[in-house]
């Protein structure tokens, strides 16, 4: 008798508490307090303003075999062209090359000195590409066919589209930037490297123009 008594007033009492925890009508004050914060900073002329730098860049690579003078050349362009378009600020180009052989190698200096007559500044180290890079390309330009075929033998780490230079080029023109350091007894070495950076200047203004559909 004793034990059934027990077991009543045990199962009263928390009857009443719950009956009170349900019956109230109070909201939590921490939660309270929260809600006012976000509406407090969600007010003002700034919301609902996109910053002008997207936190999600469309990152383009450029890819070719030594990194030394093709790729960060195209970088360059695509630089000073994204400068004075509209998609300023949404698009980061990059630059690498496939070969470890030139990792850290300086860009090639008859580059840099041709680049900087047509107004480019070259400035740096040959970087290889690691995978990471390569899966985080929304885009990949390749310059030449070894860098293509590196493309092709990693597609697993690849998300992005890759495109050959060629794509971008008039038709019936080569499909790749020719390489500087292959020697050509036909062509002056100057007017080789002219003749690359002018190739890989209307590459990236018909690449530009259609970044609408692939990035």
């Amino acid at each position: 008798m004793t034990k059934t008594n027990k077991s009543s007033k045990t199962r009263n009492f928390f009857k009443k508490i719950k009956g009170k925890f349900e019956g109230s009508t109070s909201e939590n004050p921490i939660e309270l307090n929260q809600e006012s914060l976000v509406d407090q900073f969600s007010e003002g002329p700034t919301h609902n303003q996109a910053p002008y730098y997207s936190p999600e860049l469309s990152n383009v690579l450029f890819l070719s075999k030594r990194g030394m003078s093709r790729a960060p050349l195209a970088r360059e362009v695509m630089r000073k062209l994204l400068h004075l378009s509209d998609l300023f600020g949404s698009i980061r180009p990059s630059a690498r090359g496939i070969s470890d052989a030139y990792e850290f190698c300086s860009f090639d200096k008859r580059m840099v000195h041709s680049a900087k007559k047509f107004g480019y500044d070259l400035a740096g180290n040959a970087r290889r590409i690691n995978m990471s890079e390569l899966s985080s390309a929304n885009l990949i330009i390749t310059l030449d066919r070894e860098s293509e075929e590196y493309t092709k033998s990693r597609h697993f780490y690849i998300r992005g589209e890759v495109k050959a230079i060629g794509a971008f080029l008039p038709t019936g023109d080569t499909p790749y930037v020719p390489d500087p350091f292959e020697s050509d007894e036909f062509v002056e070495t100057q007017a080789k490297y002219d003749q690359i950076i002018r190739l890989i200047e209307t590459g990236c203004e018909n690449l530009l123009k259609s970044f609408p559909s692939l990035v």
